[in-house]
């Protein structure tokens, strides 16, 4: 989805004074981004009625656990009627009389625009009734027009409050958009500088490594095994380039001994990074984030050993293809200043 393009939108709405639109374009973004809370509330402005409210985040949010769907139900109402909160009441027909609960207007958006039409339509044409006196004409002018004329500061506030929100989510996913791209830009400059050490080092990791990177592109959840196993083997491959296996038992650094055979992969780097951080300034840090990787590399391979490859994500997958590729980074500046 080109979330800049309906940004856009929503800008040129409220630009129109299109609240309503606004609205129902900020719900678009909402749905498709998954933001179930704000949706929520989105749809409320749009459709008051409980009934449908409950419906619509049932089935938006039907993968969550109840607790969820209750906190967004929730939530989402308190935010709507906070909107529809007003700081004065409408007075009683009797008298001046203040009660809370006409301090709430109930409207959609929808209606807003309309009743305020209404509310000028009723003033131009207030009727006074026949055989009034003077000084009752003018109380009665006065009572209606100043009730018709606070229901229309009611609706002017409400839509302005509105229109505030769909601005302020505007500029929220505007700035979160912005962040992530910063993001996608450090993990491409990553990408691209570990493909092109290892491009003149080693043909076996580079071919792995972007026949990972190509995967991590799709949108299907069956490649995210495939995925994974393509992790797997960049692993094995940069482990097979450092620290080629050898047979039978091997003391290591830390003075355990270990195999380190042709599957023992991951015990090779680790033995790999060990004796060659020994003299390293960034020893920690990259002890530490290979440690993360090995572990979490470890736990897909012992879900996915028991063949319920449906139990591993794509979105883990990849987040397996990214710390491969920042360790990797990592790792090569590390040699590289080792080289210098």
């Amino acid at each position: 989805m080109d979330y800049m393009n309906h940004l856009e939108r929503i800008y040129e709405n409220l630009e129109e004074d299109k609240v309503e639109l606004a609205v129902m374009a900020c719900l678009r973004i909402a749905r498709i981004s998954k933001d179930y809370l704000n949706a929520a509330y989105f749809f409320r402005e749009l459709y008051p009625n409980k009934k449908e409210v409950a419906r619509f985040i049932l089935d938006d949010t039907s993968h969550l656990k109840k607790d969820a769907y209750k906190f967004i139900l929730e939530t989402s109402f308190d935010r709507w009627i906070n909107t529809r909160t007003l700081e004065f009441s409408f007075p009683n027909e009797d008298d001046d009389y203040r009660d809370e609960e006409q301090s709430v207007l109930l409207v959609a958006v929808g209606e807003i625009d309309s009743e305020i039409e209404q509310c000028d339509g009723m003033i131009s044409d207030l009727q006074i009734p026949q055989g009034m006196g003077e000084f009752d004409t003018a109380a009665f002018t006065d009572h209606q027009k100043n009730h018709v004329r606070l229901r229309r500061r009611a609706l002017q506030t409400i839509r302005s409050r509105i229109r505030t929100r769909c601005l302020s989510y505007s500029i929220q996913i505007e700035n979160q958009l912005n962040t992530q791209s910063k993001n996608q830009k450090i993990l491409e400059t990553v990408q691209n500088e570990v493909n092109n050490y290892y491009k003149s080092r080693s043909k076996d990791i580079y071919e792995k490594l972007h026949k990972a990177a190509t995967l991590a592109t799709s949108t299907d959840p069956e490649d995210s095994a495939l995925l994974l196993t393509e992790v797997r083997r960049g692993l094995k491959a940069v482990a097979d380039y450092y620290f080629p296996p050898v047979h039978g038992m091997h003391k290591c650094i830390d003075g355990m001994k270990r195999q380190l055979g042709e599957e023992q992969y991951l015990n090779r780097l680790q033995e790999f990074l060990a004796k060659s951080l020994r003299t390293s300034a960034s020893k920690e840090l990259l002890e530490s984030e290979l440690e993360y990787l090995v572990k979490f590399i470890r736990r897909l391979n012992n879900i996915a050993s028991k063949g319920v490859h449906s139990s591993v994500t794509l979105s883990e997958s990849r987040q397996g293809l990214i710390g491969l590729y920042f360790s990797l980074f990592n790792i090569s500046q590390y040699l590289n200043e080792k080289e210098k």
